[in-house]
């Protein structure tokens, strides 16, 4: 009897230890999302983002200097002319680039010496706060370590060096985030709602994807009826007409001939988009200068046919986010492509564009939206060939996250001592000051 009862015992902690695991795991579960919607998850998160984006060219923070348009164009505007600065279109791309210049008149609060790193930190604010919104609660349909990840691919992208740590290219960055803002669940709170709305102010006046954004949210809002995406299309309007009419009236951009052709497309396809997404742009440099033209051009005709079938796949099956995703994206694309400034006019600007890492800022998007179709598939797909396929080539992304990480950093111009003979100078002294990339300079008039 008392064996019997013992065991009987047993059983019964047993089955009290079983039953009671189940409540534990929830309660963690549920500990870890009520975390996640804390201010210091954020904080977290954003610091992390930080600390990964200063490690890809620590040089942009610890020794920073202008770069191309932010010394030579948005600084000296900004000094010269004050906030008049911001009714000039640029005189290469013949449009308002609002941002750059706000960050340009930021910077004029101190010392000539910390303008550069001013500007840098604004750059790099702007490329955080994408990563800032996704891992919000208003991405919840998404679980947060399917964000997680997405955002550290992202932080990690390859061949995205133009567009790092520089003012002169965040429109990029911004219109990623006016894309994220628009898909996000629609604001419900003040904060969130003042969040968005500087967010599409900001990205109407700096850039043409201000404009693609319009038909974009107009198409959020006939699929979602609700009010909030009516003022977000209603927020992108003024501004996108402004930016319009300047485009249309300028006729400041500078022109080269495309030299546009099927063969070019692919291999520009090829190596800047789909390669150099997985395998990162040295790997593929390494590639284009070792391999015989022929072979090269094979390789990028088998990667742009397969990448072109991710995306024609998620185009069908994919939720439909990620649908116009890849359509905002792929407008971007072709738009970039219709007038690029890659290079000097002495040969065509698709040529340019084949040479790996060259003007990768008009690859950004479609990068994005390529590995968001891989991650998709693979933990998605309804065809267990397309997983496997995607698996097999997300398995290159390390690769090409590791060969990209470290960029390198800009050639020191000693920008400080410049600065501080500037800053000692009489007023009318005229400076003529060299910066990234050489031979740029920035010309000022002491004021």
């Amino acid at each position: 009897m008392t064996s019997e009862a013992s065991l009987s015992q047993n059983k019964r902690n047993a089955a009290c230890v079983l039953n009671s695991s189940v409540p534990v795991r929830a309660t963690d579960q549920s500990t870890f999302a009520e975390f996640s919607r804390q201010p210091m998850f954020h904080l977290i998160v954003f610091l992390t983002a930080f600390l990964l984006i200063f490690s890809r060219r620590p040089d942009a923070v610890m020794n920073a200097q202008f770069f191309a348009e932010d010394g030579q164009r948005w600084f000296v505007d900004a000094y010269q002319l004050g906030f008049r600065c911001l009714l000039i279109p640029d005189q290469a791309g013949g449009y308002l680039h609002t941002v750059p210049r706000l960050a340009a008149l930021l910077s004029l609060i101190f010392p000539f010496s910390r303008a550069p790193l001013v500007m840098n930190l604004c750059a790099i604010l702007v490329q955080i706060l994408p990563v800032t919104i996704f891992v919000s609660s208003r991405f919840s349909a998404i679980s947060l370590w399917k964000r997680l990840v997405l955002s550290f691919v992202y932080l990690g992208l390859p061949n995205t060096y133009g567009t790092h740590a520089n003012v002169t290219n965040l429109q990029w960055h911004l219109g990623l985030l006016a894309c994220l803002v628009l898909l996000a669940e629609p604001a419900q709170n003040l904060r969130w709602q003042i969040f968005d709305g500087i967010a599409l102010v900001l990205i109407s006046v700096e850039s043409p994807l201000g404009l693609l954004l319009v038909p974009f949210a107009a198409v959020l809002w006939w699929i979602r009826r609700d009010r909030w995406t009516m003022v977000s299309l209603a927020l992108l309007l003024p501004g996108a007409i402004i930016q319009a009419g300047v485009v249309l009236m300028s006729h400041a951009r500078r022109t080269a001939p495309n030299g546009a052709n099927v063969h070019r497309l692919v291999s520009i396809l090829g190596r800047q988009v789909f390669l150099a997404s997985l395998l990162g742009k040295n790997t593929v440099l390494h590639f284009a200068l070792r391999c015989s033209e022929h072979s090269c051009f094979v390789l990028e005709a088998i990667a742009t046919t397969v990448g072109l079938a991710i995306l024609l796949y998620a185009l069908r099956y994919a939720p439909a986010g990620l649908k116009l995703f890849v359509v905002f994206s792929l407008c971007v694309l072709v738009l970039s492509f219709a007038r690029p400034l890659a290079g000097t006019p002495d040969q065509p600007q698709w040529e340019w564009l084949r040479f790996p890492g060259t003007s990768n800022r008009y690859f950004f998007m479609p990068i994005l939206a390529f590995l968001a179709a891989l991650l998709w598939i693979a933990n998605s797909a309804r065809h267990r060939a397309m997983r496997f396929c995607s698996v097999g080539l997300l398995l290159c992304l390390p690769v090409g996250i590791r060969r990209d990480w470290r960029y390198p950093a800009f050639t020191d111009m000693h920008f400080r001592e410049y600065a501080s003979q500037f800053q000692t100078a009489p007023t009318g002294t005229k400076m003529v000051i060299p910066i990234n990339p050489t031979p740029w300079t920035m010309k000022l008039t002491k004021k």
